[in-house]
């Protein structure tokens, strides 16, 4: 088994918007969960099951392909870090700006 080569400064500033996009992702996620909890302990509406499960996913996508991003030097860390671009904006789009 090869061993993984230390993470270059080549693609840093993609890794590092990843990253920030990965995080505000599970920060979603999360919030998502809290307010359907308060809503289902208040008869309200909420977001939705479809909404939680969704942005539940999308953060466990690119959890993983930020992971990927952070350890790998080869062309693995570009196309992990833009399949956290990817996920995140399709969810953005899909359940906040549709």
């Amino acid at each position: 088994m090869e061993a993984a080569k230390r993470p270059s400064r080549t693609y840093g500033i993609l890794r590092a918007v990843s990253g920030v996009l990965a995080v505000g992702l599970v920060l979603l996620a999360l919030g998502n969960i809290g307010v359907q909890f308060y809503a289902n302990s208040r008869d309200l509406p909420g977001p939705g099951t479809l909404s939680v499960v969704a942005h539940v996913v999308a953060a466990l996508l690119v959890v993983a392909a930020q992971i990927v991003a952070d350890r790998y030097a080869d062309w693995k860390a570009p196309v992990a870090s833009f399949v956290v671009l990817v996920v995140s904006g399709a969810t953005l789009w899909t359940f906040w700006w549709a």
